[in-house]
């Protein structure tokens, strides 16, 4: 398919894109021993829970949520080595990246994961177009979200949402004089929020079916949205929902989060000094105001979800669906996004026909499209200096006559009970004596294949498989392959992609009869991973 990018500028990454007075960003008025005093303070925060503490959440104006109506959530704290363009080129136009890009194409970050249960030892398999944000939270007006926190981070840590309903110690906001229990959550520590999706937690009887609210760590402030501690809540009005809570005028979901990452290494103490560098009696600056722009050029990110210069995967539908945009904006002054879908148009809010949606700083916005041009089209911000910096990817629209995107509502909506699996089987056959199962299942990045041994569970017999540094596994009872270890045995991507082939009429014993779902179970470490295939009869 022809990719359409008409008044797209391929330039590369040449000029500064912005200059601005950063003078008027930081009051004069305020002297530097003022700020100093303002930096320690920051630094003062004291964890509101700790890991001795247990957790001493899980209630909400001081009483247990109503369990029947009850949405329960397992996220983590967690760093990682983010890429920004793991392609390592520009996807769109074909070419390198631009050298500040290539210099610093990976940063340390702080994420949200999802995990399926409390022990927090099997990762959820995240929807790849979400890139860098936390799993989507969801439900419908009259439930709770009760979301289990762990921060597996060296620094208190919060969870903080708009839009919904709370009470002090579940905000996950630290300010004085008296920050609630979930302000702060230390290392190690875990705290369960509960938040009430009340009526004015969903849309207006003039509005589309469900909202998209954010939600972000709220301790140091800014400092942790740009970290990468950033996720979406949605919320459905029981009325326009189906029974799983997904809005029922509405066949698949995406979204999208417009943000400026800061990866040049400079904070606000920098910044301050070089202003103060022009006043009397100022200590000089380690970095001259010009330096300090460029240096600042040079680390933006203009992304689309964490991924920049088209390397944002799976915006995928299907030719004639209704799909629904939850658009978001974060960050400072200079994120001020506007949204564009080539060959296509949207409805902004129920309201305004248009192919363009204007996002400021903390906006959260729903935009429904319905998939009647067939193609791959470019989905971008047109403010040319983001442009210019990457923040484009594209967006395909299957035909009718081919394969397209998968339909089931774990696929086609977010944060769905039934998507929050840590396997996925994409093929389980059965033929004669042999069992045959391909998929894949999350590892922590860095899984050293051979380091463990690999227990394998179906119906009611185990086996157990020793992977080399190739990820081949041979045993009387079947062979495991493990088709990414590469050339080192250790997998980076977070994902094992197996083969599994297992032989013998023990199996077939183990199993129910033909038709009915079994559990099938991949031990690996301490995760445990579950999945309920069904095999049918082999062909005669």
């Amino acid at each position: 398919m022809k990719l359409t990018s008409s008044l797209f500028s391929c330039s590369v990454f040449t000029r500064l894109f912005f200059a601005l007075p950063f003078l008027t960003l930081f009051p004069a008025a305020l002297p530097p021993p003022a700020r100093a005093q303002l930096t320690a303070a920051a630094a003062e925060i004291r964890p509101t829970v700790t890991a001795a503490m247990g957790d001493v959440g899980g209630k909400l104006y001081g009483q247990t949520p109503d369990p029947t109506k009850t949405r329960r959530y397992y996220v983590a704290a967690e760093s990682e080595l983010w890429d920004f363009a793991p392609s390592g080129r520009d996807e769109i136009c074909g070419g390198p990246l631009p050298p500040p890009v290539v210099a610093a194409r990976k940063n340390g970050k702080l994420r949200y994961v999802h995990y399926t249960d409390a022990t927090f030892t099997a990762r959820v398999i995240a929807p790849p177009h979400l890139g860098i944000l936390g799993p989507v939270l969801r439900g419908v007006v009259g439930e709770y979200l009760a979301v289990t926190f762990l921060n597996r981070t060296s620094q208190p840590l919060s969870m903080h949402p708009h839009g919904v309903k709370y009470d002090k110690d579940n905000e996950g906001a630290y300010y004085r004089p008296a920050p609630g229990l979930g302000a702060a959550v230390g290392p190690g520590a875990t705290f369960t929020y509960v938040w009430q999706l009340d009526a004015s937690s969903g849309p207006a009887p003039d509005e589309p079916s469900s909202k998209g609210w954010l939600y972000h760590s709220h301790v140091a402030g800014d400092a942790e949205t740009n970290l990468g501690l950033i996720g979406a809540i949605i919320v459905t009005d029981p009325a326009r929902a189906r029974p799983d809570g997904t809005p029922r005028d509405i066949d698949r979901e995406f979204a999208t989060l417009f943000m400026i990452f800061d990866e040049s290494g400079l904070d606000d103490a920098a910044i301050e000094a070089a202003e103060y560098a022009n006043l009397p009696g100022a200590a000089p600056a380690p970095l001259t105001f010009s330096e300090m722009q460029q240096t600042l050029e040079q680390g933006a990110r203009a992304s689309i979800n964490g991924r920049i210069f088209g390397n944002l995967p799976g915006l995928e539908m299907n030719e004639g669906e209704r799909t629904r945009w939850y658009l978001f904006s974060l960050g400072s002054e200079r994120d001020f996004h506007t949204a564009h879908w080539h060959g296509l148009r949207v409805l902004e809010e129920g309201r305004r026909r248009t192919d363009v949606v204007e996002l400021l700083p903390a906006t959260m916005k729903v935009a429904d499209l319905v998939a009647d041009n067939p193609g791959t089209w470019l989905f971008h911000c047109h403010v040319a200096d983001h442009m210019r910096e990457g923040m484009f990817t594209r967006l395909t629209v299957h035909a009718r006559d081919t394969v397209g995107a998968d339909r089931t509502p774990a696929h086609a909506f977010l944060g769905l009970p039934s998507a929050a699996q840590s396997v996925h089987l994409d093929r389980a056959e059965l033929t004669a004596d042999t069992f045959q199962l391909n998929g894949v299942a999350t590892v922590y990045e860095g899984f050293a294949v051979f380091n463990q041994p690999i227990r394998v569970t179906l119906g009611e017999k185990s086996a157990v498989f020793r992977p080399d540094a190739h990820g081949l596994a041979e045993t009387p009872e079947g062979t495991l392959v493990i088709e990414n270890a590469g050339d080192t045995g250790v997998i980076r991507t977070g994902l094992l992609e197996f083969n599994l082939t297992l032989r013998g009429p023990a199996w077939r014993a183990a199993l129910p009869p033909a038709g009915q779902p079994t559990t099938f179970t991949l031990d690996l470490g301490k995760a445990r991973h579950v999945a309920t295939p069904t095999f049918a009869p082999p062909a005669k």
